[in-house]
């Protein structure tokens, strides 16, 4: 009986650790001077139409709509503010999953790395909606770089 117990609450704390998901946000500055009020995508190889507009969805939510969309391997821009990137990778499990996102932002004056948010699935994936995730991390992306901006004096 004791060991069925130990078994079951095994298979449990499995389960659950398998289903989980991680994302996190880095700063490549601590500070930033100068508020993002325009952005461009910059397209990638493999990019598809589906998630370039759940990024535009993602980023308009932010209130920061996307100007024209940048040849692949842009750095820099007069254009714009902030250049915005992502990367996904996706797995085939009885049908298609995204396992990684990655998406970046970069300072369209320097090209300088601003921040850069990930997400991942689990080995026990779960099947996440795109466009939610692309939305949870661009607006964790945003807010951070946001909490970060410094009023200009």
């Amino acid at each position: 009986m004791r060991l069925t117990r130990l078994f079951s609450l095994s298979l449990v704390l499995l389960a659950s650790a398998g289903c989980s998901t991680t994302q996190q946000v880095t700063l490549a500055k601590s500070e930033f001077s100068k508020p993002i009020s325009t952005v461009a995508q910059v397209s990638a190889d493999g990019n598809s139409p589906q998630m370039d507009t759940n990024l535009e969805t993602a980023v308009a939510k932010e209130g920061l709509p996307l100007k024209a969309k940048l040849p692949a391997g842009t750095r820099t821009s007069k254009e714009v503010d902030a250049l915005v990137s992502y990367v996904d990778v996706w797995r085939w499990d009885i049908i298609m999953y995204m396992k990684n996102l990655t998406v970046k932002i970069h300072d369209a004056d320097t090209g300088d790395l601003l921040a850069i948010g990930e997400w991942s699935d689990s080995a026990l994936h779960g099947f996440r909606d795109a466009k939610l995730v692309m939305n949870g991390l661009v607006a964790e992306v945003f807010a951070k770089i946001k909490a970060s901006t410094k009023p200009s004096k």
